[in-house]
């Protein structure tokens, strides 16, 4: 009797999760049904190196993407941002055997809404290259103009290896337009610095 009753919440729970589960599953299924404009890419953007060491363990960088059109759609605008991200580890003293351990993430300007991160530890002599991204939220009505910033955040995370990381990026963009599978009058994309 005692068994049966601790194995029913559980029992009611994966229930419930299962339903969960299906719940979400058709609501990705809506949600992507949407008609779309197709992708328009940004030329790819590369900022200045980034030189990372154990004094100078963080930097961000700002980015701003900015789709146009010619003629106004009057619809919503969603858009996604890449980063390839290529580190190379200089070590202060060749005999080092501890290694440090790089991190790289895109969030959206002005909250903690992120894509996947990016980490590895570095080599003495080879580079790491990872990709992050993040789609931007849909909060943008496609008038003439819809504007989304980003903060690329590059970390050492400090393990007492020393010596300098040399990061070089690129970043691209691309944005399309819901409700409708036509593309905008003159739609173009742009990634930069502000």
């Amino acid at each position: 009797m005692t068994h049966h009753r601790e194995t029913a919440p559980h029992s009611r729970l994966r229930h419930w999760a299962s339903r969960l589960a299906l719940l979400v599953a058709c609501a990705g299924v809506v949600a992507t049904s949407r008609a779309t404009s197709a992708d328009v890419a940004s030329e790819p953007y590369t900022g200045k190196p980034v030189y990372l060491t154990a004094e100078t363990p963080k930097a961000t960088i700002p980015l701003v993407m900015v789709a146009t059109a010619s003629k106004s759609p009057d619809k919503q605008a969603e858009a996604e941002m890449k980063v390839l991200v290529t580190a190379r580890w200089t070590p202060a003293d060749a005999g080092q055997t501890v290694r440090p351990v790089f991190r790289a993430v895109l969030r959206e300007g002005g909250n903690d809404f992120s894509g996947p991160e990016g980490s590895s530890p570095l080599g003495e002599t080879d580079s790491v290259t990872l990709e992050v991204h993040t789609y931007l939220s849909r909060d943008c009505t496609m008038g003439q103009r819809c504007e989304w910033t980003t903060d690329l955040d590059f970390e050492l995370q400090p393990n007492g290896a020393t010596g300098t990381v040399e990061v070089v990026w690129t970043a691209t963009g691309s944005a399309h337009v819901v409700d409708t599978s036509s593309t905008p009058k003159g739609f173009k994309v742009v990634v930069s610095e502000p």
